[in-house]
């Protein structure tokens, strides 16, 4: 059977682990690993803004029929939540420690205002990660710490629940990252789209189906236009001249449910993203696109939009991935 691998041929860098070759794989047992257990995530005299932990999961050689994620946001000192909505993430430290690191997002989120909230999101495509020893990352972007008068920060749970059984079918078998996590200001003709998100011709390896699987959301938003935050926009991907466009745009942000009555502006709609939920992933089913090559080129552009230079400069997060079955 095909091994599980993990391939940054983004970064010209293969990384060998998490495969395996020609060993009988027969299913794991029913089990939960704990990642993060209330991490006090908070800006103050240290800087714990971004925690690293490793931890070990389930080995190559076993098969689950669901891998989902189980997340959760208290307030410390149980009421003393951070005041604003802060944009987070979750996923995996890559080439640990050597010039190679990076950033592997494996889910987005963003805070309530002054509550906590739980979610849970299903990771069975991203078993070729979840597998071994792996450095995993939790970052929210807070500026608030114990004592502080808006708040003393986050308390972040996390626990990945593997389901015993036969693997879906087709299974999983690769995750390639095209685009680590990056940001990049938008609006700005002196500095297009495509220099900073760069195209990247990709080693496409055999497979029975591809995905391709982002997140985009929008910031910013103290200028005329209310962008990035408050304006929808159309984004695009091209896959080997094949294009897949869509607004990203979120119109149900008033059903958010948390642990209790936000503050601020939740209700509204947003590029991409609600206060106090999870942010979901863009899959498209590139397939027909990529059976049978041997390379492709994968590129991104937003629609046309010129910033009016004045209050914030709009921003973008995003990150991409191909998983290949």
């Amino acid at each position: 059977m095909a091994g599980l691998e993990v391939v940054n041929h983004s970064h010209n860098t293969a990384v060998a682990q998490n495969t395996i070759s020609s060993l009988n794989r027969l299913p794991g047992d029913n089990t939960t690993v704990n990642v993060f257990e209330s991490s006090w995530i908070q800006f103050g005299g240290v800087n714990h803004r971004v925690i690293d932990i490793e931890v070990d999961f389930p080995e190559a050689s076993k098969t689950y029929s669901s891998v989902v994620g189980h997340f959760s946001l208290k307030c410390p000192n149980q009421t003393k939540c951070d005041y604003w909505d802060r944009y987070g993430n979750f996923g995996f430290v890559m080439n640990k420690g050597t010039e190679n690191e990076y950033f592997l997002e494996a889910d987005r989120f963003i805070t309530a205002y002054r509550v906590g909230f739980s979610w849970k999101t299903d990771f069975t495509a991203l078993r070729p990660l979840f597998t071994g020893k792996q450095t995993m990352r939790v970052f929210i972007d807070t500026w608030v710490g114990e004592g502080h008068a808006q708040g003393d920060g986050w308390l972040f749970n996390a626990s990945i629940e593997f389901v015993g059984g036969q693997p879906p079918q087709p299974e999983a078998k690769q995750v390639i990252p095209i685009w680590p996590h990056l940001s990049w200001k938008s609006g700005q003709p002196d500095k297009p789209v495509h220099q900073q998100v760069r195209p990247v011709n990709l080693e496409i390896p055999a497979g029975k189906k591809y995905i391709l699987r982002s997140f985009i959301s929008g910031h910013g938003w103290n200028n005329r236009q209310n962008c990035a935050e408050f304006c929808p926009k159309t984004h695009f991907y091209t896959v080997a001249d094949n294009e897949y466009s869509r607004e990203v745009w979120r119109t149900d942000c008033w059903e958010t449910k948390t642990d209790g009555v936000q503050r601020g502006t939740w209700q509204y709609s947003r590029a991409g993203w609600c206060p106090g939920a999870q942010v979901h992933p863009w899959e498209m089913n590139v397939t027909n696109v990529l059976m049978g090559r041997e390379v492709a080129k994968f590129s991104y552009r937003l629609e046309d939009f010129e910033w009016l230079k004045d209050g914030d400069v709009p921003f973008y997060y995003m990150s991409g991935l191909l998983i290949v079955y």
